[in-house]
């Protein structure tokens, strides 16, 4: 499982996914439910958290994940 926690209209939120490919997936489409600009402040895959991401934006964790999938 893996959860983005980020921030949307100064909100602090949260978000799951299965896998990271389906994260990558889901902003392929043509109306993303998530903006490249929201502020991601920390990711998680099976309940650990992802420190070699040092991006700060769903773009930034897009284009970390979009090597790796």
């Amino acid at each position: 499982m893996m959860k983005i926690y980020y921030k949307a209209d100064y909100d602090k939120k949260e978000v799951e996914f299965e896998k990271p490919s389906d994260f990558v997936g889901s902003l392929l489409v043509d109306d993303p439910e998530l903006q490249d600009g929201y502020e991601v402040y920390k990711v998680t895959v099976a309940g650990q958290e992802v420190t070699e991401f040092t991006g700060k934006t769903m773009l930034d964790l897009f284009n970390y994940y979009w090597k790796r999938v």
